[in-house]
């Protein structure tokens, strides 16, 4: 009795399963949209031209170059969040992470 009564159960599973299979095996990730502005590229000091550049200090004697010509840091805001964190294996190095908002 208890065959009969597990049996639909099964026979509705096993193609749900069989068409969920391949897609999370796929190892795709697929994403839709349009990219509006290009990202902010950020380097050393110095690193662009200053008329097209933001000097930013993330933290007392570290600052970065924020370049700003033609993407999203062009306009005042900006749309990213810088950190500084310091290496324990060193006093005057350290990692700076950014984070798009």
């Amino acid at each position: 009795m208890k065959l009969k009564t597990a049996l639909p159960y099964v026979l509705l599973l096993v193609p749900l399963t069989a068409f969920a299979a391949p897609a999370s095996q796929s190892g795709e990730i697929r994403f839709t949209g349009q990219i509006v502005d290009s990202g902010c590229q950020v380097g050393p000091v110095g690193a662009f031209a200053a008329r097209e550049s933001r000097q930013i200090e993330i933290k007392p004697g570290v600052k970065v170059d924020v370049d700003t010509e033609r993407n999203a840091c062009s306009h005042q805001a900006l749309p990213i969040s810088m950190r500084y964190e310091a290496l324990k294996t060193s006093t005057d190095k350290g990692i700076v992470i950014i984070t798009y908002l």
